[in-house]
């Protein structure tokens, strides 16, 4: 008979493949692998194929896609079994389950903070930039390694006007008002700031300038998160 379809699974891309953990909780035969097709592995609701199966020890089983290109927001696993090749120490068969939600093992690392040390000049000024009142890109990849989540912003503004703002906002998000902004408050007299900035995979942000001839905008990169 069958033995209960109870199992955990996990997650996390590296680069170019994803890693699929399977956790059972008895013991399983290691000698044994079940046909890869038994395993019905889909990445935000587009299946995937499973290239390859490895005991990590008696509990768990990693499965392995190379067809993922991208970190995926859902990932389901469902086993179509039975079969004689998964089966307990006891030679239990393991009983098939259904879509299974995978959980991030990514999502659940502790965040840290890279100090990007002194810096001897700022890295973007106003010739820098386009502001002209609509969203810009503003590219950080010589600045900010693959695989940041965020980034740490300082700098100032100046400018003949009150209420010129200077703002940002991750990439491709559609709306600016959970960005961080800020405005000259006095004429020709400088206003700093400092934030915290999502960043895509491409470790590009965007930024916002009103449109008017700016005295100066001064922009560093303290640091980023992973």
């Amino acid at each position: 008979m069958p033995y209960a379809a109870k199992a955990v699974i996990e997650h996390e891309f590296d680069v170019d493949h994803l890693n699929v953990w399977v956790t059972f909780r008895h013991p399983m035969d290691q000698s044994l692998y079940p046909s890869l097709s038994l395993w019905i592995l889909e990445c935000d609701d587009v299946p995937v194929d499973v290239v390859s199966s490895v005991w990590q020890d008696e509990f768990t089983i990693l499965l392995t896609s190379d067809t993922v290109v991208g970190a995926p927001d859902r990932v389901t696993l469902e086993y179509n079994g039975p079969s004689s090749n998964l089966v307990t120490t006891w030679e239990k068969q393991w009983e098939p389950w259904g879509p299974i939600f995978s959980a991030d093992l990514a999502s659940y690392k502790q965040p840290s903070f890279v100090d990007r040390s002194d810096a001897s000049a700022f890295d973007f000024l106003v010739g820098d930039l386009t502001t002209n009142g609509t969203y810009r890109d503003l590219d950080l990849s010589a600045i900010v390694p693959e695989g940041a989540k965020a980034v740490y912003l300082t700098g100032r503004i100046r400018d003949n006007l009150v209420d010129s703002q200077l703002a940002f906002k991750k990439n491709a998000d559609a709306s600016g008002f959970h960005g961080n902004r800020v405005y000259t408050q006095l004429a020709n007299q400088y206003n700093s700031f400092q934030f915290i900035v999502p960043v895509d995979s491409s470790r590009v942000i965007q930024y916002y300038a009103t449109n008017t001839i700016w005295d100066s905008i001064d922009i560093v990169i303290n640091g980023w998160f992973f």
